[in-house]
């Protein structure tokens, strides 16, 4: 079974919501046409005046006329409204990368920030131990870089950032010229098997913001993803937490990384 999620972000879907229209409004004209065509032609009785069957049946036509042209005016009125895609995610640029020099080449613009808040990013052994248990075996996707927080210094991970850039992983820089935000929160959200998601204020490097629930065997913990042209990252609450103290944790986490 083949299962796909359609972009309802994208300009081909716009497109085609535009053309469905049309053809609507089309064949209710050709309905209307085809339903009146004895009523706009009426014969003239027996003795009848023939000039006023003609002025009949010229009124008649106008009649028609004008109700096929409310048809295609309210297609083109709803074509027009409906049509608003999204732009795609490469073309959200994050504020403080236009009003920043550009990175060096091949260089990403944003990384692993080393705190941030409360949040020291773990080192050494700790670390190592830690990324071990939590990859079991896995290996991380390629250009994706993983750092394990601590927030009260007892060498325990409270949160992890998985940061990837277009600049370090060129099949993300292919996802963001094709897919909008949404839609890559919509894979993401879809990915985590996470429910009760809400987008948040994706702060001052524009972009995107969502968070949503993820139910673990020890109970459910926040998970967060920002979004823009030119980075996707994903934050992990190891703690229970509300979805906007979440949010707000990972506005801190991007303001670290992209500073």
């Amino acid at each position: 079974m083949i299962s796909t999620v359609v972009d309802s972000t994208s300009q081909s879907y716009a497109l085609g919501r535009v053309l469905g229209l049309s053809l609507v409004s089309v064949i209710a004209a050709l309905v209307l046409w085809r339903a009146t065509r004895s009523w706009r032609a009426p014969s003239t009785p027996p003795g009848g005046d023939h000039a006023d069957t003609l002025r009949r049946a010229a009124n008649r036509h106008r009649l028609v006329v004008g109700a096929t042209f409310l048809i295609a005016l309210w297609a083109v009125v709803q074509a027009v409204r409906g049509y608003n895609p999204e732009p795609r995610a490469a073309e959200a640029v994050p504020q403080a990368v236009e009003q920043t020099p550009a990175p060096s080449a091949g260089g990403p613009r944003a990384a692993l920030p080393g705190s941030f808040g409360d949040f020291r990013l773990m080192t050494g052994t700790a670390a190592e131990q830690t990324k071990t248990a939590w990859l079991a075996g896995r290996t991380l996707p390629e250009g994706t870089w993983a750092g394990f927080y601590d927030q009260n210094a007892d060498d325990t991970a409270d949160l992890i950032l998985m940061l990837r850039t277009t600049e370090a992983n060129p099949k993300l820089k292919a996802e963001k010229a094709r897919m909008s935000i949404s839609q890559e929160f919509t894979n993401f959200i879809a990915g985590a098997k996470a429910h009760d998601a809400a987008t948040f204020d994706a702060g001052p490097h524009g972009g995107g913001l969502t968070c949503g629930v993820v139910t673990y065997p020890v109970g459910d913990r926040p998970v967060c993803a920002w979004s823009d042209a030119a980075t996707f990252a994903v934050t992990t609450l190891f703690y229970p937490a509300t979805l906007p103290d979440a949010a707000s944790t990972t506005l801190a986490a991007r303001s670290a990384a992209m500073s």
